[in-house]
């Protein structure tokens, strides 16, 4: 018998709901954010699992460990939700979207592949991002003190002139 099976991870807790191939929720519950734990819930659920979670900060460490244990498991962006929202809500929509192929924006995980290319990319961005803020920073300081900075401030060959 098939299961869907939302997913809403934060930090501390995720929330888990089931749900019937008729839409029927069969049961929910809060798992401790820990491989271990969720690994254990999952497993506990009988039949063949179709997992759905969100696109988030954890998502690509909640897929490697729970995709050895689901039939078939899905990372989406949800649709933007008006009113009040809450981790079991969105647990339930989600399981409902994977049951009814309402899922319209798929994130591709594939982490035991291209995962260091991956993590040298995110890498290099944020290292790039914080080198220019730095040097824009650097040369707010000289501009509040009337100095104005050329081009190469940063070149090792003018340095000293700079510092001096």
């Amino acid at each position: 018998m098939d299961r869907y099976v939302g997913l809403d991870a934060h930090a501390q807790t995720c929330t888990l709901a089931v749900m019937g191939p008729i839409g029927k929720r069969l049961t929910s519950r809060v798992v401790e954010t820990n491989g271990h734990a969720l690994v254990d819930a999952i497993r506990g659920i009988p039949g063949r699992i179709h997992l759905c979670l969100e696109e988030g900060t954890q998502s690509t460490w909640l897929y490697e460990i729970l995709e050895p244990q689901v039939s078939e498991i899905v990372v989406a962006v949800p649709e933007e939700s008006k009113g009040s929202k809450d981790d079991l809500r969105d647990a339930w929509a989600r399981a409902d979207e994977l049951r009814m192929g309402r899922i319209r924006t798929r994130v591709y995980k594939a982490p035991r592949h291209l995962t260091g290319l991956r993590s040298s990319a995110v890498a290099y961005r944020m290292a790039t991002q914080d080198v220019v803020r730095v040097k824009n920073r650097l040369k707010a300081v000289l501009r509040s003190r009337g100095i104005l900075a050329e081009s190469d401030l940063y070149a090792p060959r003018t340095r000293k002139k700079w510092l001096s």
